[in-house]
C-alpha cells in the first residue's frame, strides 16, 4: 500500500496487492457485482470464454485493422508483455485460476483500451478507469475514483477535468456492459465494424485527458 500510494500506477505492486485482497468477502462481492443482468447461462457463456486462453500467436498474424490485430499491435507499440502478470508475481497465476471473474477482469483491461480507443498515458488510465467504474462496475476502477482528489492535482489538467468527465459518464451509460463483451469471439472483425455496434465513434472514445 505504501508504494501504491507514491505511484497509484506501478502494475507490479497493483498485481501483489490484488492478490492479498482477492478472496476478501468484499471483493468477491464486487467482482461477482461485474455479472449482474446475466443470466445462468450468460455467465456460463462469459466464463468458458475467459477460461479458453487466447492464441497470441494467432491474433498476431490477424490485419491491422481487425480487434485481434490492433491488440496485437497495441502490445508491441507500448512494449507490453502480454504475460507480465505472471512474470512479475507468479502467485497470482493461482488467483486467476481459482477466479475466472478476476481472470476476466485482468484479460479485458487492455482490450478495453484497444476497443475505447483510449491511449496509456496516466491522464488516460484515469479516463479509463471512470469510464469502466460507470460502465462495468469494476472495483479497481472504484479505487481510482475515491483516490480522483489525490489523482486530479498531480496527473490532470485541471480545467478540463469536469468537462471531460462528464463526457465520460455519459459515454459509458450508453455504452453495452464491456465486460461482458464477447471480445474473444470478434478477435477476427474490423475495428471500426465493432465500435460502431456498440455505438462508439469509429475513431474510439475521444477525450483530450
Amino acid at each position: 500500500m505504501p508504494g501504491l500510494l507514491r505511484d497509484p500506477f506501478a502494475l507490479d505492486l497493483g498485481i501483489e496487492f490484488l492478490h492479498g485482497i482477492i478472496d476478501t468477502p468484499m471483493m468477491r462481492l464486487a467482482f461477482r457485482q461485474m455479472l449482474i443482468g446475466l443470466d445462468s447461462s450468460e455467465r456460463t457463456f462469459l466464463e468458458s470464454l475467459t477460461r479458453t486462453p487466447i492464441d497470441l500467436d494467432a491474433v498476431a498474424s490477424l490485419p491491422e485493422t481487425t480487434l485481434g490485430g490492433a491488440y496485437s499491435r497495441f502490445f508491441a507499440t507500448n512494449d507490453f508483455d502480454p504475460k507480465f502478470h505472471a512474470k512479475v508475481y507468479p502467485n497470482c497465476l493461482e488467483d486467476l485460476e481459482r477466479n475466472w471473474i478476476f481472470a476476466r477482469f485482468a484479460r479485458l483491461h487492455d482490450l478495453h483500451h484497444v476497443m475505447l480507443g483510449i491511449g496509456v498515458s496516466r491522464q488516460e488510465e484515469i479516463a479509463l478507469h471512470l469510464l469502466l467504474f460507470v460502465n462495468t462496475r469494476d472495483p479497481v476502477a472504484a479505487a481510482f475514483m475515491a483516490g480522483l482528489p489525490y489523482l486530479a492535482p498531480r496527473y490532470l489538467k485541471q480545467r478540463r477535468i469536469w468537462t471531460e468527465s462528464r463526457k465520460l459518464i455519459r459515454a459509458a451509460r450508453a455504452l453495452p456492459n464491456l465486460f461482458h463483451f464477447p471480445y474473444e469471439e470478434v478477435m477476427a472483425e474490423p475495428l471500426v465494424d465493432l465500435r460502431a455496434r456498440i455505438g462508439l465513434p469509429c475513431g474510439g472514445c475521444p477525450t483530450s485527458w
